[in-house]
């Protein structure tokens, strides 16, 4: 007697299209986060002030009300998910070592999204949150 119901080459194929778009799904977040929050080299600017308004402004996040640019190269910040962190919690690690940031935070908001925003830079750790290995979310300074 044959089996009823979905034939197994359609499981297996469905079960295969359902981890290839985890994948996606995972880079995609990864890539978000560098473009969020990874700038380095830094960019160019004549004082914290304009750096963040110009680069909250080419990375599509005008009127955020704040966000934070690290500025040291990306094997640094992916290591924070493996050896250069310290799991904190759950998908939470704490950087082992101070990172060279800029936080831009929002001082007022204009027409058609021109928002103005101040500049400050820091040297510490930071906490990220982390999926198979990689930073996906930029939790806080610490």
């Amino acid at each position: 007697m044959a089996a009823r119901g979905p034939r197994p080459m359609v499981l297996l194929l469905s079960a295969l299209l359902s981890i290839c778009l985890a994948q996606l799904t995972q880079a995609a977040s990864y890539r978000q986060f560098v473009s969020r929050h990874v700038d380095q080299p830094k960019t160019n600017a004549p004082n914290n002030n304009a750096y963040c308004n110009r680069l909250m402004q080419s990375r599509g996040l005008t009127c955020k009300l704040t966000n934070t640019f690290i500025h040291n190269p990306l094997n640094e910040v992916k290591a924070i998910c493996t050896h250069g962190g310290t799991r904190f919690r759950n998908n939470l690690f704490d950087s082992n070592r101070s990172f060279t940031l800029t936080v831009c935070r929002l001082v007022s908001r204009g027409r058609r999204r021109r928002c103005a925003y101040r500049g400050t830079s820091q040297t510490r750790r930071i906490r990220v949150a982390c999926t198979n290995q990689m930073p996906v979310h930029f939790e806080r300074i610490l």
